[in-house]
């Protein structure tokens, strides 16, 4: 996925707060690099999960586009956007 899809899909699935506040959560997410390898953890969820293929790649990407947006809570690092003080 690219990364504006990463972005698009997470802030569809954005739920936690107002619309601003979801936006800015997002933001953060994105500003640190850990959706820049969601092919491969997602690669490695379905081959340990299901039997290896397109659909389970697809489950594992579901998988951890929404663990990158819920386990989300910080800390605010230095390249985050909206770092609190």
């Amino acid at each position: 996925m690219s990364e504006e899809q990463i972005r698009a899909w997470l802030l569809k699935y954005a739920w936690l707060g107002t619309e601003e506040e979801q936006v800015r959560s997002v933001d953060c997410i994105m500003s640190q690099d850990g959706w820049k390898y969601l092919d491969a953890r997602a690669d490695k969820y379905s081959g340990a999960q299901f039997e290896p293929g397109p659909e389970a790649f697809a489950e594992g990407m579901e998988f951890e586009l929404s663990a990158l947006y819920e386990c989300h809570d910080g800390p605010h690092i230095e390249t985050c956007p909206f770092k609190k003080e």
